[in-house]
């Protein structure tokens, strides 16, 4: 059986040239309460990392993929779409990028 690379996120597949599947911004690892609302209501989550253009968070009953969202933490509200879900984790690639104080700002 193949394993898998263990560079695997360092850079684009080729099969994938807008990088969909690829991270290109760093991640502030961290563990925070916060609430994400959906249509279908407020659901408190934990914030388990966060870039300037998405986030991951972990909670029981989380918005579809492809869900519109809007992510709270702190001083941050920042509009997205659901990327990805996985058991009680998804992903969000958020409207427009949060401001790099924004995202300082949650690592302190």
């Amino acid at each position: 059986m193949a394993t898998a690379p263990q560079d695997r996120r360092k850079g684009a597949r080729p099969d994938d040239p807008e990088r969909r599947g690829r991270r290109d911004n760093l991640r502030a690892h961290i563990v925070l309460p916060a609430t994400v609302d959906a249509l279908s209501g407020r659901q408190q989550i934990s914030l388990l990392d966060i870039s300037r253009e998405g986030a991951c968070m972990q909670g029981e009953r989380l918005p579809e993929v492809g869900k519109d969202v809007v992510l709270k933490c702190g001083a941050v509200d920042a509009f997205g779409t659901v990327a990805w879900a996985v058991s009680t984790r998804c992903g969000v690639r958020f409207d427009e990028p949060i401001s790099l104080s924004e995202l300082m700002a949650l690592r302190q």
